[in-house]
């Protein structure tokens, strides 16, 4: 007779617990959403995806990957594949359609906070795959879900694609595991197959998921416990016919481009080089000729790809010079230095400092697991925690490694003493509780700056002006990168650049706005005829002892500024007309912002959606 398979109460519970507190957890910034009647997208990057977001919903037809009002006058094919902001737009048209709100903003700030639940659910799920039992895997499912990385990803607002990249990692390393358990059920093997290959859709970059899967079925294959055959081909054809399905929408790929820095051909190079090394490793045997022909065909496959890679590398390490100077870039070490060692703790728990030691006992447990299939979750974790490491905004890949692996060790001491597993739990329980103490203390109510800005109230106003112009008479406008995001959300201008810091044409379109910032009020108007617009605002005020003050921009010598924001209006040539001005009364009155339009200027030409000028 068949055994009927038992409801896990117990888990679905762990779940139910673990999300319900996720969920408050994450909403606790609402307020940072919310400006007079306006829901507000929450952090610089954010503005952009609720654009193009936005524009889908009110017309799916309309979904853009190359966006003329972007790097004017030029245009820029973005970064960001179609995959996560058409979803959105997807999901935010289905919630209007049943009258959840006709306020698309309304419905899109809360997904994140919904896909909370489906983070929880699947770090529960790698921990049963990990045999821990149930009060062990409620505290994994409490440590994610109190965990400040957590509310700063699924956070009210937070609509980056920060957080689908966490859900995809999750996805990719329960799948992996499902099918290293499993590896003679070809539904295991098409399943992790399809979260690798749809995880580039979200991220460019995410195709580095891969990587784990390949270093653990290698160690294996070394130590004779190979793939069967038809589940390894099952994989290969999954990926590749997932892969090409997220591409043939793309237009990098329909265009024929091979770059990891936009959905193109390199990835279904990718998916194909894992597929095939994959098989290889199903149906070769570790000896002598086989190891050789697998690292000859390796050696192969890497060489198209190796400038790609290098590439990659460059961004991860933070090297290009306008990247060393984005705090999220640098190491979470560096940023202890600057910001103090007790901001690492609150965002971080007191497990940061333990990392190395971490990573030491994935290593001892990679080691003693080299022939079973948690060899997966070692090898994933030590790249997680060597990303986290690498960069504070990939806090991401590596968060669930922080705890995860010690609770796992916790679960192996009590399998060999279970007449301590009461005592060893409840102790466990107590630890993670003091060391989760400074972000429950501290980072989880901590009050979020308005849109995670403290510019942005400030500068709010003068955008509404901007947007009235540019509706009547739009153009290009001349401001500070991290003012680009902001004016695209809000107006129908154009802007030279803005946060998006990757390819070469970023970079030379921030060091042409500020060159452009360098230069006086007359000689803007020779050199810079495209310019419509003129949008000036420091980055930092600091009043002195004397009670004077010190005006921060993002040049050296602003000459643009000083012509324009500080000098007297009777200094302001004739040919810039003041629009609209922002003042700090509790300053004395100083000018924070000001807004101008260029006199005699028409509206410039920009390329039209599509076209692609190199």
């Amino acid at each position: 007779m068949e055994t009927q398979r038992r409801i896990p109460w117990a888990l679905i519970a762990i779940w139910l617990l673990a999300s319900a507190l996720a969920v408050l957890s994450c909403s606790l910034n609402y307020p940072s959403s919310r400006y007079k009647d306006e829901y507000l997208p929450v952090g610089n990057d954010a503005f952009y995806h609720a654009r193009r977001i936005v524009d889908t919903v009110h017309d799916p037809k309309s979904f853009y990957e190359f966006d003329s009002k972007i790097h004017a006058p030029e245009g820029s094919l973005l970064v960001w594949p179609w995959g996560y902001d058409y979803a959105m737009a997807t999901i935010v048209r289905g919630a209007m359609a049943v009258g959840i709100s006709d306020d698309p903003v309304a419905i899109l700030i809360w997904i994140p906070v919904a896909a909370v639940l489906l983070s929880v659910a699947l770090l529960i799920l790698i921990a049963r795959q990990m045999a821990l039992s149930n009060p062990v895997t409620l505290l994994a499912a409490l440590c994610l879900a109190l965990a400040p990385t957590t509310q700063l990803l699924h956070g009210l607002g937070q609509i980056d694609h920060h957080y689908a990249e966490f859900i995809f990692i999750l996805a990719a390393l329960a799948g992996g595991l499902g099918w290293l358990r499993s590896p003679k059920t070809p539904i295991y093997a098409a399943a992790c197959a399809i979260a690798l290959g749809l995880a580039p859709s979200v991220q460019n970059g995410s195709f580095i998921l891969q990587l784990p899967l390949l270093a653990t079925v290698f160690v294996l294959w070394l130590q004779k416990t190979s793939l069967p055959a038809r589940s390894a081909t099952v994989f290969a054809i999954s990926l590749l016919t997932t892969t090409l399905a997220i591409l043939l929408p793309s237009e990098p790929f329909q265009t024929g481009r091979f770059e990891f820095y936009t959905l193109s051909w390199f990835h279904l190079y990718i998916a194909l080089c894992t597929a095939i090394t994959i098989v290889l490793m199903s149906r070769l045997q570790p000896t002598r000729k086989g190891i050789v022909t697998l690292l000859g065909v390796s050696a192969l496959l890497l060489i198209p790809i190796v400038k790609e890679l290098s590439i990659a590398q460059s961004f991860i390490a933070g090297t290009p010079e306008y990247l060393q100077g984005i705090g999220e870039m640098r190491p979470p070490l560096k940023l202890a230095k600057i910001m103090g060692t007790v901001v690492l703790s609150n965002m971080y728990s007191y497990l940061i400092w333990i990392t190395p030691l971490t990573a030491a006992l994935c290593v001892f447990m990679a080691w003693r697991d080299r022939n079973s299939p948690r060899l997966l979750f070692w090898v994933t974790s030590l790249m997680g925690l060597a990303l986290l490491s690498a960069q504070a905004r990939m806090h991401y890949f590596g968060s669930f490694a922080l705890y995860l692996p010690w609770l796992i060790l916790l679960q192996d001491f009590c399998n060999q003493r279970p007449e301590h597993f009461k005592k060893a739990v409840l102790l466990a329980g107590l630890a993670m509780l003091l060391l989760y103490f400074p972000p429950l203390r501290h980072q989880l109510v901590m009050p979020m700056p308005l849109a995670n800005d403290l510019s942005f109230r400030d500068t709010r106003p003068i955008l509404a002006t901007l947007s009235r112009a540019c509706k009547d008479d739009p153009g290009i406008v001349l401001a500070d990168a991290d003012a680009g995001h902001y004016i695209r959300y809000y107006t129908d201008c154009s802007v030279i650049a803005n946060n998006f810091l990757l390819t070469p044409q970023h970079f030379e379109k921030v060091n042409e706005v500020q060159h452009l910032l360098t230069l006086t009020a007359r000689q803007l108007e020779t050199e810079a005829p495209q310019v419509k617009y003129v949008l000036l605002r420091p980055f930092k005020i600091e009043q002195q002892k004397d009670g004077s003050l010190r005006f921060g921009f993002t040049v050296k010598q602003p000459r643009l500024a000083n012509d324009l924001l500080l000098s007297p209006a009777a200094t302001v040539p004739a040919e810039y007309q003041l629009l609209d001005e922002v003042r700090f009364p509790e300053l004395n009155n100083a000018p924070y912002a000001k807004l101008y339009r260029v006199r005699g200027r028409d509206a410039h030409q920009t390329p039209p959606a599509g076209d692609v000028v190199e």
